[in-house]
């Protein structure tokens, strides 16, 4: 069934996160396989789309303490709204419960087209941020409940996700649309080809133990936990080299205790990578991924890490821990600065269970979008339907 479908979020390229990334894999395979795919997201400065589907932006501001973040004023965008007008979609979905969310609902709404909302991330945290009053944070909480409740569907990305929306008070039905990625298995050859870049990239030797973050520099992803736990490293002798990729507004603190711990010689802030090809060397030159975040809830960089046989350490009982089995896909630890620290010593002695740890991740975590896109058509083929057969 070919069919127009456009993608909401109000992140999206040149700023790198989960959930602009998902928006853009659904625009670009939709568009690929099955018809028009397109996209609508906040406008930056001086940054031109180079994807191809299409990309309808509409103005924005910088969102304030929240770097790189932006907040969209769609509705004084004449020029965005008289092209949007033009377009007949069959079916939107949005990423976001935000601005470009509501334009999605009034969207669907005129045109009586269904809509799809999957709810990605911790919402109560980011408000408690920005906001020290927890009946002003509950007041926003309901107010995006009201958006869950206005689509036709909606998805998670896993069971811990859907928990998360049901334990803010949502009521409704849901179901379980999985992430995937766009990272592409390598064969031995290119393995070690990039390996080989990615190493001269970071600065490292062929012997060096590597360890990566990659995501947005908030502190809500546990990143001072990392830090810790390598100024406890460093203290027990242990020779290594951590790399940093991303931005965000913890940025420049980062860097200021990192060099507070004597940390400086080994530790690599890449800052935010744009380019995949660039990012895939990375995760080949790396031994594990550390990611103890217990604010994301279905991170795509597990994923990515896991085409290269790059395990991660995950903090236990966390929506990011679901599926995975310490020592076979991955490695848990508890939300501590010992036991992290603990178990990226232990594993530096037993290069093994890594390798070991890497090929089931590879196995058992590992969804290139291609496929998962296959499902997203399916269910949103269906969605047309019934909503026709309705009206």
């Amino acid at each position: 069934m070919q069919m127009t479908t456009c993608q909401f979020n109000d992140s999206y390229f040149p700023i790198m996160d989960g959930v602009g990334m998902t928006a853009h894999s659904y625009a670009y395979w939709l568009n690929e396989k099955y018809g028009k795919g397109m996209l609508i997201a906040p406008k930056v400065k001086d940054y031109k789309d180079n994807v191809p589907y299409k990309v309808y932006r509409f103005k924005s501001v910088l969102f304030p303490g929240m770097h790189p973040y932006r907040v969209g004023l769609p509705l004084i965008d004449v020029t965005f709204k008289k092209k949007i007008k033009k377009i007949s979609f069959d079916l939107l979905h949005a990423h976001c419960p935000f601005i470009s969310g509501q334009l999605a609902v009034k969207l669907a709404t005129r045109l009586d087209i269904p809509l799809v909302a999957t709810f990605h991330t911790k919402y109560r945290d980011d408000f408690k941020k920005v906001l020290d009053n927890d009946l002003f944070v509950e007041f926003l909480l309901n107010i995006t409940l009201d958006f869950y409740k206005a689509a036709d569907l909606v998805w998670v990305p896993n069971r811990a996700t859907g928990q998360t929306l049901v334990d803010y008070g949502y009521k409704g039905t849901y179901e379980v649309m999985p992430n995937g990625t766009d990272m592409e298995v390598p064969d031995k050859a290119k393995l070690l080809k990039y390996r080989k870049k990615g190493l001269n990239l970071i600065g490292s030797g062929p012997d060096e133990f590597v360890m990566l973050f990659v995501g947005q520099h908030r502190w809500e992803k546990n990143i001072r936990l990392i830090i810790d736990a390598l100024k406890v490293l460093k203290s027990a002798g242990e020779q290594f080299k951590m790399v940093f990729a991303g931005e965000g507004y913890a940025s420049k603190e980062m860097h200021k205790i990192v060099e507070q711990f004597g940390l400086g010689d080994q530790v690599v802030f890449l800052g935010v990578i744009t380019d995949r090809k660039v990012l895939q060397h990375v995760y080949a030159a790396s031994d594990l991924l550390v990611f103890p975040s217990i604010y994301d809830n279905s991170p795509l960089v597990i994923q990515e890490a896991a085409a290269f046989d790059v395990p991660t350490v995950i903090v236990r009982d966390s929506s990011t821990s679901e599926g995975i089995l310490d020592g076979v896909n991955g490695f848990l630890i508890e939300n501590e600065v010992a036991a992290l620290a603990g178990r990226i010593g232990e594993l530096m002695r037993h290069p093994g269970a890594i390798r070991k740890a890497g090929e089931g991740a590879r196995k058992t975590i590992y969804h290139p979008w291609e496929g998962i896109v296959d499902d997203v058509h399916m269910r949103y083929a269906e969605l047309i339907r019934d909503h026709r057969k309705t009206a």
